[in-house]
């Protein structure tokens, strides 16, 4: 119980999410805990189990009997069958979860977790401090018009910094093919952890939906649907056996040197509990897994076509003020076309894209067209001229190169 507490004050939102991953660390895991705490105190406060024992028992006696039939599985026989002979029958029949559905809950709830602090021990090496920039970020959302403009600086600052650092490395750093594809270096250090990690939250859905099924015994995946229309229908669980309110169980007790054998009949009042929460586990498990599969491959679609993320720069760029696109009216179309696609490509790494997107997740879109504004500025009037030079010969536009990127652009709406 206090280990269960302690996780409750642990499990906070966080800054540093996207898309589905809240539903993973924080609601499922606050979810099961809640369901865990839910049967604990059932299990440990009120009454999980009562036995009907012959009338010579005393209290003690039936104390001792159903403590016995709690701590060691009660089995399970239809309400017209007759009473397996062989102990081996009884056994392959004994409902084994009861008694350890909190502690499996909770394990549950702690790998839910588990996820989102591999990622937060991860993300720390990129360079990129994500949780005291979207607080930035969100400071600068509600302050004045000069308090807003030193945060966005800052945050303008960092991104610049965390550029020059990864050219720094790729001119003096020679890596392996591996290294080339996840190093930071290349920009992408954060955006395949994160990527990473959303697989791992995708893994621990699964499992835990197969998990489950095992822990119940259950060895059709569609268990859960069954239950389902048992319920919706009617159907009675002495007829189906899902999660029975009554079940027999036996133990020995030994009298004046001799071993004598009861088999009694126990109600088990916890497993009307136990079928609503592992139902709904059931159908939570596969809604957290399937919206988290669709969530990623959109990610991972998005973080990798080039048009895409264009589009999702372009849309700050065109809330921008009239009065903020001073330094873009000074090109022709055929020019800021170009422009902007080397601002799109070679300023923004996959890992500030990611930065981005977090941002603007957590703010309004003024933040991200602040920032994204103040960048392009900064390059139409730093460096415009050096990469116009570099990619126009004998100034001239390259015409071939232009109307390529127009069609792209124009196709996607943009500048």
């Amino acid at each position: 119980m206090n280990m269960l507490g302690s996780m409750f004050s642990m499990v906070k939102p966080r800054l540093d999410d996207l898309g589905t991953d809240r539903l993973n660390y924080y609601y499922s895991t606050l979810i099961i805990m809640g369901m865990s705490l839910t049967i604990t105190a059932r299990q440990y406060v009120g009454s999980p189990l009562q036995c009907w024992v012959p009338a010579q028992f005393t209290k003690a006696w039936e104390q001792y009997a159903e403590d016995y039939c709690f701590v060691y599985n009660t089995y399970w026989v239809k309400p017209n069958d007759k009473v397996p002979d062989t102990v081996e029958e009884r056994v392959s029949q004994q409902l084994i979860y009861y008694q350890w559905a909190p502690f499996i809950m909770a394990f549950e709830a702690a790998f839910f977790y588990l996820p989102v602090i591999c990622w937060s021990m991860l993300s720390t090496k990129s360079g990129i401090n994500i949780i005291k920039l979207v607080e930035t970020a969100q400071k600068a959302e509600g302050a004045e018009s000069e308090d807003r403009k030193k945060q966005i600086d800052i945050i303008c600052r960092h991104i610049s910094n965390n550029l020059r650092k990864r050219k720094s490395e790729e001119e003096t750093t020679k890596m392996a093919k591996i290294q080339k594809i996840f190093g930071m270096q290349h920009g992408k250090y954060l955006t395949n952890v994160y990527i990473v990690t959303k697989f791992i939250y995708m893994s621990n859905s699964f499992l835990q939906f197969y998990s489950t099924n095992k822990f119940l015994g259950q060895n059709d995946p569609y268990w859960g649907m069954r239950i389902l229309d048992d319920i919706l229908h009617g159907t009675d669980w002495e007829h189906s056996g899902n999660f029975p309110r009554i079940a027999m169980c036996d133990f020995q007790v030994r009298v004046l040197g001799n071993l004598q054998r009861h088999s009694i009949q126990c109600v088990l009042s916890l497993n009307m509990f136990n079928e609503k929460i592992f139902l709904f586990l059931y159908l939570w498990f596969l809604l957290v897994f399937f919206v988290t599969v669709f969530d990623t491959v959109f990610l991972i679609y998005n973080m990798f076509k080039t048009h895409k993320k264009i589009e999702f720069l372009q849309q700050f760029i065109e809330n921008q003020d009239e009065k903020d696109q001073k330094f873009a009216k000074k090109f022709r179309r055929e020019q800021q076309i170009l422009l902007f696609s080397e601002f799109c490509l070679h300023k923004f790494t996959p890992d500030i894209i990611i930065l981005l997107k977090m941002i603007n997740n957590h703010t309004a879109d003024i933040v991200c067209t602040e920032i994204v504004g103040r960048m392009w500025n900064e390059f139409l009037e730093r460096d415009a001229e050096v990469v116009l030079e570099r990619l126009v010969g004998n100034n001239h536009i390259n015409d071939s190169r232009t109307s390529s990127l127009k069609s792209v652009l124009d196709q996607e709406k943009l500048i």
